[in-house]
């Protein structure tokens, strides 16, 4: 069959193609031989090695400065701690037993307003208010009631009253109350002391832990009710089956009492059967007689 007459862009279809391009061959490299360094340890110095210079990290520096600073301040706490003694105390006058301890004043509030509002729970003998070196208040005062009653009043109705927009904290005195007791400013008091308000971020976290734990809890309950569903489900299938059984015996026996029932009339037809046989029998033998 020749290709002539066909058209160009059908002849273009059978043309060869181009021969392919020569390339040269492959150089092979030689290959580098490798050794180990065991045969150099003999040229190693011997020498023991230079004394590490120390140095350490701005982190470290940081936590190293923070434990001099708390350490220098615990020896002169300790100094302090060793001579305080609150009986010996000049400013600390009246019956321990009728004071009552009152912080978180605001600082604008004054002896008289303190004793206005205190004065509601008993007379009042004495109100102290603590001051710093330079005339400043401190933010906590000593009321000396005159009867033991009223301490006690103040001390259960008065905590967590307002005054001048702040809500104080009361308390008996346990500086010479309570032995072996210290201030806050030597390392005791009560509480954590103050805790500032938590940052935005903290307090998203503490939000989504809590949401989490929430959800948590809300998964476990659902779980738990799942598996008191799925055990009464299995026990309402196990009675059902029971039954069931039951009822199956049951029925299987009145069957065998309804086998036992025919056999007996089945028995019972064939004794008749035999007597009438007998009988015509009997009958025969009379007559052939």
């Amino acid at each position: 069959m020749s290709a002539q007459g066909l058209p160009a862009h059908i002849l273009a279809l059978f043309t060869p193609r181009p021969p392919p391009q020569h390339l040269p061959p492959c150089v092979v490299k030689p290959l580098i031989k490798i050794s180990g360094c065991a045969e150099y340890v003999e040229f190693f110095s011997t020498d023991p090695p230079p004394p590490r210079e120390p140095w350490e990290s701005p982190l470290e520096r940081k936590a190293r400065r923070h434990r001099e600073k708390v350490q220098a301040h615990k020896a002169v706490q300790k100094k302090v701690i060793d001579v305080y003694d609150p009986h010996k105390d000049p400013n600390a006058s009246g019956d321990p037993f009728k004071t009552l301890f009152v912080g978180r004043i605001s600082y604008d509030t004054t002896e008289k307003k303190l004793k206005r509002e205190f004065e509601v729970f008993g007379s009042i003998k004495k109100v102290r208010m603590v001051y710093d070196q330079k005339g400043k208040p401190r933010g906590y005062a000593f009321i000396e009631f005159e009867h033991e009653r009223d301490l006690k009043n103040a001390y259960k109705q008065g905590d967590g009253k307002k005054i001048d927009g702040r809500r104080v904290m009361v308390d008996v005195e346990r500086g010479r109350t309570v032995e072996g007791w210290l201030p806050r400013r030597l390392g005791g008091g009560r509480g954590p002391g103050r805790q500032g308000k938590p940052s935005k971020k903290k307090q998203r976290r503490l939000a989504e832990t809590t949401e989490k734990l929430k959800e948590k809890e809300k998964e476990e309950k659902a779980d738990k009710k799942k598996e008191k569903e799925k055990d009464k489900e299995d026990d309402d299938k196990k009675d059902r089956k029971g039954r069931d059984k039951e009822k199956e015996k049951e029925k299987d026996k009145d069957k065998d009492k309804e086998r036992e029932r025919e056999k007996d009339k089945d028995k019972k037809k064939d004794k008749e059967k035999e007597r009438k046989r007998e009988r015509s029998r009997s009958r025969d033998r009379d007559r052939k007689k």
